[in-house]
């Protein structure tokens, strides 16, 4: 590609945000997106204009299709890196995991793990975000402005990683007609990771992945191991025993924040697919609902606000039937 069109090209997006800049000083918290816009708009610009040949550095990320693909062809083990992880890698915490060393040491290892059974995902937003709604915009921008040379003295560029956001494919995109289809047809790809399989779902107390909705209908058998909501790592070594007596060919879906991270990994180590299965459950309730902007749900643990923070009892045979373990 013409060099000389890329450098016109940033040139004129540069100069586009120095005016807005310019113009909205007075205005601390827009001059300050700004900002963050303009410190971030050289990888926007050149993801949008190059594809292959890189001169920005910019972690290869696949998309959440190549990286579901990559589950079901592979039978690969999956373990999530996003803010969460690696504040925790920072020193640390997050709203509901206190952080602590023995936690940050371990978030590191793996990621700089090399298993060919173990893939590591990262969250798709070096480049350009175009695609997503202004706030996760703004999130994004604001984050890599203050992180971005950290992060990347974890990452190897050569590497090719999984995208975090195979969890997340709904909440944060513009929500055109094609993303709805899109969502349509890639929740029934991801329902293929389980299909026929015998599931494990190790879970936070109120999660209830796959409850009320068909979900995991397609699983040969479901069963739950139910963790504390918040501070899960606080019980680790309980978890991961839970799995003393659980069958190899048991497909294992955790989602129990950073803590699914690391047990993800253990459990690839001991010989099972683990996937970190993340919010893909509350993704697929906003998506049925064309919930727009992620309202709480009433009978699932929702971290995201204080009203999805309350759990509220249910009753539920099945459920209450597919717990094999509570650990509390």
């Amino acid at each position: 590609m013409n060099i000389r069109f890329i450098i016109d090209k940033a040139a004129k997006e540069l100069g586009r945000i120095k005016n807005r800049f310019a113009v909205s000083r007075g205005h601390s918290k827009q001059a300050q997106e700004l900002q963050y816009a303009l410190e971030n708009q050289p990888y926007e610009t050149y993801d949008q204009v190059v594809n292959n040949e890189r001169s920005f550095e910019i972690p290869v990320v696949k998309s959440a299709s190549e990286t579901v693909a990559k589950l079901i062809d592979g039978k690969c083990s999956l373990s999530r890196f996003g803010d969460g992880e690696f504040s925790i890698i920072n020193g640390g915490a997050i709203n509901f995991q206190s952080g602590s060393r023995e936690m940050g040491e371990r978030l590191e290892e793996i990621l700089r793990s090399d298993i060919p059974q173990l893939l590591i995902a990262l969250p798709d937003c070096f480049g350009a975000l175009d695609h997503f709604v202004p706030p996760v915009v703004v999130f994004w921008r604001k984050w890599l402005s203050h992180k971005r040379l950290w992060l990347y003295s974890f990452l190897d560029m050569k590497r090719v990683y999984g995208s975090a956001f195979f969890t997340r494919p709904f909440i944060s995109y513009k929500k055109t007609t094609e993303h709805y289809q899109s969502c349509s047809l890639y929740f029934e790809a991801v329902k293929e990771i389980w299909s026929g399989r015998k599931v494990i779902v190790c879970e936070g107390e109120g999660t209830r992945f796959g409850i009320f909705n068909d979900l995991l209908m397609n699983c040969c058998r479901v069963s739950r191991i139910i963790c504390p909501a918040r501070n899960a790592y606080d019980k680790y070594d309980q978890i991961l025993s839970a799995f003393d007596d659980v069958d190899k060919d048991s497909l294992i879906l955790v989602a129990l924040g950073p803590t699914a991270t690391i047990l993800s990994y253990d459990l690839c180590l001991l010989g099972y697919q683990a996937i970190d299965i993340g919010h893909l459950d509350v993704e697929y309730e906003w998506y049925l609902r064309k919930d727009e902007v992620g309202k709480p749900l009433k009978n699932k643990y929702v971290d995201g606000s204080k009203e999805g923070r309350v759990v509220h009892v249910i009753d539920n045979p099945e459920y209450e039937s597919q717990i094999i373990h509570r650990i509390l």
